[in-house]
């Protein structure tokens, strides 16, 4: 008896690894390669995914693989809050038919599927099976040789996710692209790897390396998640698998501010010309979790902010680097969330470059990070959202986005009705002012030029690390207008007090050259890696300043002179309305001649056209802490006649 149980447990782990060799097929998803090392708690988590029924039902049938094993830490959904205390994993799957993820949260310690998540049009990072196979279809391509002049043994870079516009990777297939540098330029092999062909290839140069020392980074590493308790703040913070560092529980003077923010994907745009191609980068600790993150460079640290030398807050901050920085294709990355004691909070992330193509003519490298910022105003309830759209506030009722290039979107950053972007507000009145940057924090950065996303919350669409964004129209890496990777989430859905998430996406340019030959210096760039770093960081994010938190209220108000106009004179009015606290306001002035208009100006200038008494009223309308209207003085206005009067001829 013995002996048949030892021959059956034999031949089950033997039927088990022959599974493991599987490249995706159609039928139950093929678990990790063995290419891919799992330990003994990644395989009991893929081995509970693969055979839950839900698990099953999105995936039967279909060309599918499991792509990651990947350990949680705190970043969990509702439905399985037991993660919070229980060893829990999160096993990828990604359907080639479909281009969409299955993500399965498993709780080995009880040996339960705990959530199943269905996210269409994303895509996880690419596991070692497939990153083999696009290296082994680049390096042996005909077109690869013959732009080389030679077969290359292997690529200067690993293959990553990546995308390259009018190719099969705009309509949903599954890209990665390795590279081949010979002198200053740079070929780009893109690799289909749903139909296992080679998309395209492309040619960027870039300028000589700066110094650096190559580092190897330590297997495994990944900082020590903690806590920050100071200046009225409370939070917890950790590195995540691949969507960077993450502060989550955010609290000031014991109010919800942040259920969590993140940092899921880079977008790095080589876009001189169109069909150019760019990077997906991720930043993470994912390991052997599936996909290739830029790994943590060091602990996170928690540092005081300083105006001159007076401490004034505190920052969480996480450094990301490749182990060759200095040289092209070379990424650093960082992240700042920036923590005020007077109540304000900014989330900022950084690009140090160097990019894969630095031509200034052609290639200028375009950084896009995705951040996503799930807002939580005194709790993740009933929050509301709202656009300036230079005139006054507009709560928007369903999910919507705003471009920076729709005007006025935006305007300058003096914290006035007018000069804000968006603010988010709760039922009881209390919110943020969203200021985007325009240059104004004095962190080098030169503008942030916004896409901005508002969607209702939802399980699938972060709560966990999420998948790369993978679009059914062109690729997210390379595009210039709305579509950035969010917008999937964007369905017209209603969100008037509701959970809702933020997301921004902030675009810097890289500028290689210094001061002295352009007029105004480098910018997303080094010079030199270590050990003489020389750099010129991009830094973008918005600030959040609040308001209403201490009460509010509006009493409607204002003065007119003169109130005898003789035309054309003009009546000035001027807005002495009261507001209690920094609530926001619009302002509707009706001036009794059917003239109306809609402004937050202190001062209003008025002309009157035709003869008559007229009184004029004005409209405070602060949300939900009111509104108020006031009526003003009687205004007579005399207009006379300057025409001939009218001869009649007999």
């Amino acid at each position: 008896m013995g002996l048949w149980f030892i021959f059956g447990v034999t031949l089950l782990l033997l039927l088990w690894e022959l599974g493991q060799t599987a490249v995706s097929v159609r039928g139950k998803s093929a678990p990790l390669p063995l290419e891919t090392a799992i330990s003994t708690e990644q395989q009991q988590a893929q081995q509970l995914a693969l055979a839950d029924g839900r698990v099953q039902q999105l995936t039967n049938g279909q060309r599918s693989e499991v792509f990651g094993v990947r350990h949680m830490g705190q970043q969990f959904t509702q439905a399985s809050a037991a993660c919070a205390t229980a060893v829990c994993y999160q096993v990828e799957i990604y359907s080639f038919d479909e281009n969409g993820t299955v993500t399965a949260v498993v709780d080995t310690d009880a040996g339960v599927v705990l959530d199943v998540l269905h996210q269409p049009n994303m895509q996880p990072g690419i596991n070692q099976r497939l990153a083999n196979r696009a290296l082994q279809l680049a390096l042996n391509d005909a077109g690869v040789i013959a732009e080389l002049g030679f077969q290359p043994e292997q690529a200067d870079m690993a293959p990553v996710a990546a995308g390259l516009r009018g190719s099969a990777c705009d309509q949903g297939h599954l890209c990665a692209g390795p590279t081949f540098r010979v002198g200053n330029r740079i070929l780009w092999a893109i690799v289909d790897l749903t139909t296992e062909t080679v998309a395209g290839l492309r040619w960027t140069s870039v300028s000589d390396d700066g110094s650096f020392v190559p580092y190897e980074p330590e297997g495994g590493f990944c900082p020590a998640p903690g806590s920050a308790n100071r200046d009225g703040w409370a939070l917890s913070y950790e590195t995540t698998g691949t969507d960077g560092l993450r502060v989550y529980d955010v609290t000031y003077q014991g109010r919800a501010v942040l259920t969590s923010a993140s940092l899921p994907e880079w977008h790095v745009d080589y876009n001189g010309e169109y069909f150019y191609p760019g990077f997906f980068d991720v930043t993470g600790c994912g390991g052997s979790g599936g996909g290739f993150s830029i790994p943590p460079f060091g602990e996170t640290v928690v540092q005081d902010l300083l105006d001159g030398s007076t401490v004034i807050g505190f920052e969480v901050v996480q450094d990301f680097r490749m182990g060759a920085w200095g040289q092209a294709c070379n990424y650093r990355y960082e992240q700042h969330y920036q923590f005020f004691a007077d109540g304000r909070f900014r989330v900022v992330v950084g690009a140090f470059g160097r990019g894969c193509g630095d031509d200034p003519a052609l290639q200028q490298p375009v950084y896009r990070p995705v951040v996503r910022i799930d807002i939580a105003v005194d709790g993740d309830a009933n929050d509301s959202f709202a656009v300036w759209d230079g005139q006054q506030w507009t709560v928007q009722t369903n999910e919507t986005y705003r471009t920076p290039y729709e005007s006025p979107g935006f305007g300058p950053h003096d914290l006035t009705a007018a000069s804000v972007g968006w603010w988010v507000m709760d039922a009881a009145g209390a919110g943020f002012y969203i200021e985007p940057g325009l240059g104004q924090f004095d962190d080098g950065g030169t503008g942030d030029d916004p896409f901005v996303y508002i969607t209702l919350h939802k399980p699938e669409e972060g709560d966990t690390d999420l998948p790369i964004f993978s679009p059914p129209g062109p690729s997210y890496c390379c595009n210039d207008d709305h579509l950035q990777g969010p917008d999937i989430f964007v369905n017209d859905e209603p969100i008037a007090s509701a959970n809702l998430v933020l997301w921004y996406v902030p675009q810097s340019i890289t500028d290689r050259l210094p001061e002295a030959e352009d007029g105004d210096g480098r910018y997303c760039w080094t010079v030199n890696g270590e050990p003489t770093p020389e750099t010129y960081p991009c830094f973008a994010g918005p600030m959040f300043t609040p308001f209403g938190f201490d009460g509010g209220g509006v009493a409607a108000n204002f003065a007119v002179s003169p109130t005898t106009v003789n035309f054309p004179e003009t009546a000035v009015f001027t807005n002495t309305t009261s507001i209690t606290g920094s609530i926001p306001v619009n302002y509707s002035w009706d001036f009794g001649d059917g003239q109306t208009a809609v402004t937050s100006s202190t001062d209003f200038e008025m002309s009157y056209l035709t003869n008559g008494v007229f009184t004029p009223t004005l409209t405070a309308d602060a949300f939900v802490w009111g509104v108020d209207t006031a009526v003003g003085p009687a205004i007579t206005v005399n207009v006379e006649n300057t025409y001939l009067p009218l001869v009649k001829r007999p």
